[in-house]
């Protein structure tokens, strides 16, 4: 008889990593019942796969049978013409279309201008601090502020707009965020991607909020007419993919999860402050050290091995990047918190291939002057009590950090 996977026990979410590294040893490819899918735990393996042109992206369809099995819905519906429209779960040569058309948002001149925003934006923000504060909820008052900033003043998303978008995306993440008891109706899940697709349409046309120039949705809705690969209605899924990705709490996740290791680690505060290789190196190996996204999925389209285990063709494939991350045959000391590693960059986080994460350079830029501001004006963090984490493995990020400040 096979013994039950670990991965579904909720309990293991604050400290998963002692459970990875057995699992890695015993079973580094196993089924697990909770996922109902194969869990990969190995860098070489992740690594392979997230490559592996057999294990698709376009995975949507398996998830609504998932969450809402013997529920299927017509091809026209908004569900399927945005999950089939969109980089994240789409293959070739679609996917590389849809990933040429963001380009004009995602230039090394616009990276260069977003480099500039976000200092100005983490720096404000760690101003807005109130003088003489000694302990504060880290998560509220930092992690979770700069992503909306950024959201308004690098991507463009307008700010008299966040309330409507941030709510839409809220529920939505109750979709995305896993295999869980599915707390949205179907019905709401469709009229939620329908008032976000009626949104980003505007916002294209110039019909809705006012988008800040030069930034990501700027420059895309600037390129619309140029555009020849793919339709317009294809560049509103983009959009809509954006805001989901803006406001889901990856970016919180890495910011606090970031300043807890921080924290808890004060040596590499002042490696931080006096080597700027370190300062460099600082978002790379917080989001090694601590992924928010823990596991991608796959779907395998023929009958794979891996590991020595069989995959058949329709099983769902759940390659846990943060195990990946801690491999002790990649990473030396795996689960010390080190700026010094020279490896770093190797992590899985943001995906490798096709499908690398298109705003990870972003993703970095506020990691890194996020925490040159933090470290301007308080270079003495410590905790201040117990974290509390979100009660999911997927999206793995801190609800609250009791951070004291000097």
């Amino acid at each position: 008889m096979t013994t039950p996977s670990p991965l579904s026990d909720l309990g293991i979410v604050p400290d998963p990593y002692p459970v990875y590294a057995d699992l890695a040893r015993r079973e580094p490819v196993h089924w697990s019942e909770g996922l109902n899918a194969w869990a990969v735990m190995r860098y070489a393996d992740c690594a392979a796969a997230l490559k592996d042109p057999r294990l698709k992206a376009e995975r949507m369809e398996e998830v609504l049978d998932t969450k809402f099995p013997g529920r299927p819905l017509p091809p026209d519906s908004i569900y399927h013409r945005f999950t089939k429209n969109v980089m994240m779960y789409t293959d070739p040569p679609l996917h590389d279309a849809l990933r040429r058309s963001t380009q004009p948002g995602f230039t090394r001149t616009a990276h260069e201008h977003y480099r500039q925003v976000i200092g100005r934006v983490a720096a404000d923000l760690v101003a807005s601090v109130p003088e003489g504060a000694r302990e504060i909820d880290a998560v509220s008052m930092l992690a979770a502020e700069l992503p909306v900033r950024s959201a308004v003043h690098a991507f463009g998303v307008p700010e008299d707009d966040l309330a409507f978008v941030i709510a839409c995306v809220d529920t939505l993440m109750t979709y995305w965020s896993g295999p869980q008891d599915q707390p949205v109706e179907l019905k709401r899940l469709l009229e939620l991607l329908a008032d976000l697709h009626a949104y980003a349409l505007e916002l294209v046309q110039g019909k809705r909020g006012k988008v800040v120039p030069d930034t990501v949705i700027a420059r895309l809705a600037a390129a619309q007419d140029d555009l020849t690969e793919t339709t317009p209605e294809q560049t509103v899924h983009q959009l809509v993919l954006l805001f989901i990705a803006l406001f889901a709490p990856t970016t919180p996740g890495s910011l606090s999860s970031g300043m807890l290791s921080f924290a808890r680690n004060p040596d590499q505060i002042a490696r931080f402050m006096a080597d700027p290789v370190c300062v460099d190196n600082t978002a790379n190996e917080i989001v090694r050290y601590n992924a928010s996204n823990q596991f991608t999925w796959r779907v395998a389209t023929t009958e794979i091995d891996m590991g020595g285990v069989r995959i058949r063709a329709g099983q769902s494939v759940a390659l846990f990047l943060g195990a990946a991350n801690r491999d002790p045959d990649v990473f030396e000391r795996p689960d010390v918190f080190d700026l010094g590693r020279p490896n770093s960059g190797k992590h899985l986080s943001f995906g490798l291939g096709l499908h690398s994460c298109l705003g990870r350079q972003i993703a970095n830029l506020q990691l890194k002057w996020f925490f040159t501001a933090l470290f301007a004006r308080f270079p003495g963090i410590r905790p201040a009590g117990e974290p509390t984490w979100n009660p999911n493995l997927e999206f793995r990020y801190l609800q609250s950090l009791p951070l004291r400040l000097s």
